[in-house]
């Protein structure tokens, strides 16, 4: 759970998952994650999520080697590359990537494409 006073606005939020899996796991099967998402208010910079995201990606790098991760206030789309590093398991890096924004045309546009190939 998450709660955050700013003023005289209170947010409160908790962390959402979705599972992909596959039609028939099997007993050795682990956790994989494709994409790590962080949603916050509208009225907070998509920014403010990516604390939030490494730290799930971090834990889930345990399992696997890499995770894209997303941060979004519902207008602003940053997408991040996370993944081990192969000097120091311990230190791992990540790439973020251009952010994209829902009401720009172009930016539009390429978010459906990212979004429609990760879904």
């Amino acid at each position: 759970m998450i709660n955050i006073e700013d003023e005289d606005i209170s947010i409160t939020g908790r962390l959402a998952l979705i599972c992909i899996n596959k039609n028939r796991p099997a007993v050795n099967d682990i956790a994989f994650w494709i994409l790590a998402i962080e949603a916050k208010n509208t009225s907070i910079s998509a920014s403010e999520g990516l604390p939030q995201l490494l730290t799930y990606a971090y834990k889930s790098l345990e399992q696997q080697k890499s995770v894209w991760g997303l941060t979004t206030n519902g207008v602003y789309y940053e997408f991040s590359y996370i993944q081990q590093n192969p000097q120091n398991a311990s230190s791992p890096t990540y790439q973020p990537l251009p952010s994209l924004h829902l009401m720009e045309p172009d930016s539009s546009e390429k978010l459906l494409q990212v979004l429609s190939t990760l879904f």
